[in-house]
């Protein structure tokens, strides 16, 4: 008898003590529930058969579509015709094009004079530096060449300058400065290069010598 009472006293210690070792020893993770809590609610929440209580969703009518006024549409500008192939302005595909490039060298390949829009990636024959219209003895005398290459060099000038700081009267490129940034200030020294360096040096020794400021290193230049 005493030891079913003794019993009877333990068991509920032991219950509560293995039910604090558990949920000691379980993780929470930053949550109130521990793993297994968590896992008992998850399963018991995937069996309940009562569905969920959702919010309504409020249903509105589309409003009516704003529709011009009579005034408005009697001023409405006409359609326009509608894009199609036979239209001149419509782009033409790379095989219309190759198409049509091949037909048109086909029918005037026996003309003479006729030169095709195709240029072969190969050259029919070996290159020659000769200019047409002309000779190899012509070239090398230079009585064709001299204009060339004056308008080579000319030409070379030009693009050299427009690539340096671009042409005063002009703006080819949005990079550029504005023409009126480039126009020089009304009182700005024009061909003014200044004095010259070595001009200068001579100058400021001189005045050394003559005011008693003289020493050696004057006689080495650059110093």
């Amino acid at each position: 008898m005493i030891e079913r009472n003794r019993l009877v006293l333990i068991a509920p210690l032991v219950v509560s003590g293995l039910a604090l070792s558990g949920c000691m020893s379980s993780p929470t993770y930053g949550t109130d529930k521990t793993a297994s809590e968590q896992l008992v609610g998850d399963v018991t929440g995937i069996l309940s058969l009562g569905p969920k209580e959702r919010q309504k969703i409020e249903y509105k009518p589309r409003p009516e579509l704003v529709k011009p006024s009579p005034a408005a549409v009697a001023n409405l500008p006409a359609p326009q015709a509608p894009a199609t192939a036979e239209n001149p302005n419509w782009p033409e595909s790379p095989e219309q094009k190759r198409a049509r490039v091949i037909a048109h060298a086909t029918e005037n390949r026996d003309k003479p004079g006729f030169r095709p829009e195709i240029v072969n990636d190969i050259a029919d024959g070996p290159a020659s530096s000769t200019p047409i219209g002309g000779n190899a003895r012509a070239q090398d005398s230079g009585l064709l060449s001299a204009v060339n290459k004056d308008q080579q060099r000319e030409a070379f000038n030009k693009r050299l300058a427009e690539t340096r700081q671009g042409s005063e009267t002009s703006r080819k490129y949005l990079s550029e400065p504005p023409l009126v940034y480039r126009a020089p200030s009304p009182t700005a020294p024009v061909d003014d290069i200044g004095e010259d360096e070595l001009k200068k040096e001579r100058r400021l020794k001189a005045a050394a010598r003559k005011s008693g400021d003289w020493s050696w290193r004057d006689l080495i230049p650059g110093v």
